[in-house]
């Protein structure tokens, strides 16, 4: 708990820090952020608030037993690459896609490789035999983790979305651990909610500070890290568990693939005003077209921070039962379509 409460009065305090030099000497600003179809806000502020989740997360763990420093250390060593270059994208708006997911799949593969963190089992014969081949290993935890990495980044557009998503799925994690007596997963779990939340304080509702690439990639990395480093300690635990925790992202990443290249035959990549967080943004603008800006964007995140639940909750009870697990990722995805479907017809 020490650890905690140190990371998340770092966080604040360097959240805090970075918008006062923005508005007092324009540090950190980038006129670029105001420009796209998936730039919702209506006057610069910094995209850096990465920054103090990384520095705060990185500090904290100075203050977490040897043993656990012993294993956390080593996955902040391979989270720089995918840290820097969403860093350097806040702050030139000129990495190419292309580069940045050269960098992501440098991270993943490093952990793979290095510290033999990856996705060995599904549960099945069939693909667990396939998996035990250590490149069909690597490509595979190149494709689910990068992804999972990507999608974390996607639904990062308005106050509060994806930070307060990603505590909620923290939250779920350190639970199941406690449940299990993992005092290991329990500290790093609240280590990245400590973190994030002193970044939260600035951003939901107000928007003072965003989070940028930088740190939603980090922290995408980090749910998957210790996701995939909790279900390795545990045999009664199955990928399918990190798996439903992170569907409501990564679903939203299938999603707009599926939009992009089916329905509008446009690049994957190219940016589009179509995601169901957008949407919603848009009944709530019709509703209150004289509304607060602001509050409008800011109403957003809990609508999806309920639905996120729909996965999560159901894997804090039935973290053990894979059956379970692949039933419920599956209902989320109907009821996701669902939602999206009917906001669409109505509404667009």
């Amino acid at each position: 708990m020490q650890a905690s409460l140190i990371t998340l009065i770092f966080s604040a305090i360097l959240s805090v820090l970075i918008v006062i030099l923005a508005d007092k000497k324009q540090w950190f600003l980038n006129q670029h952020d105001l420009i796209g179809v998936q730039k919702f806000h209506h006057h610069p502020a910094p995209h850096v608030g990465g920054l103090a989740v990384f520095f705060s997360f990185s500090f904290g763990c100075y203050f977490l037993p040897p043993d656990i420093q012993s294993i956390l250390q080593p996955i902040l060593l391979i989270s720089l690459p995918i840290f820097v270059i969403g860093l350097i994208e806040d702050l030139s708006a000129k990495i190419s896609p292309l580069w940045r997911l050269m960098f992501i799949l440098l991270s993943i593969g490093s952990a793979f490789l290095y510290l033999d963190i990856g996705i060995s089992s599904l549960g099945f014969l069939w693909t667990d035999n396939l998996l035990s081949y250590p490149i069909i290993g690597l490509m595979f935890t190149l494709l689910v983790v990068g992804g999972a990495v990507n999608s974390v980044n996607v639904i990062d557009g308005y106050n509060g979305l994806m930070s307060g998503y990603a505590m909620l799925a923290s939250t779920a994690m350190a639970i199941v651990a406690y449940q299990l007596g993992d005092v290991l997963i329990v500290q790093l779990d609240l280590l990245l909610i400590a973190s994030i939340l002193g970044f939260f304080l600035l951003n939901f509702p107000m928007g003072k500070l965003f989070m940028g690439d930088g740190g939603a990639y980090f922290i995408g990395l980090m749910l998957s890290m210790i996701g995939l480093v909790f279900v390795s300690r545990h045999d009664e635990l199955s990928n399918w568990f990190v798996l439903l925790l992170l569907m409501y992202p990564m679903f939203e990443l299938l999603f707009s693939i599926y939009r992009r290249k089916i329905i509008h035959n446009t690049p994957a990549s190219e940016p589009d005003p179509y995601h169901l967080h957008t949407l919603i943004h848009k009944i709530l603008v019709k509703r209150h077209p004289q509304g607060d800006k602001i509050m409008n964007n800011s109403l957003t995140a809990p609508f999806l921070w309920v639905l996120s639940l729909v996965g999560i909750i159901p894997a804090v009870f039935w973290f053990d039962n894979k059956w379970a697990l692949i039933s419920w990722a599956c209902l989320f995805m109907l009821i996701y379509i669902v939602i999206y479907r009917r906001i669409q017809s109505r509404y667009v």
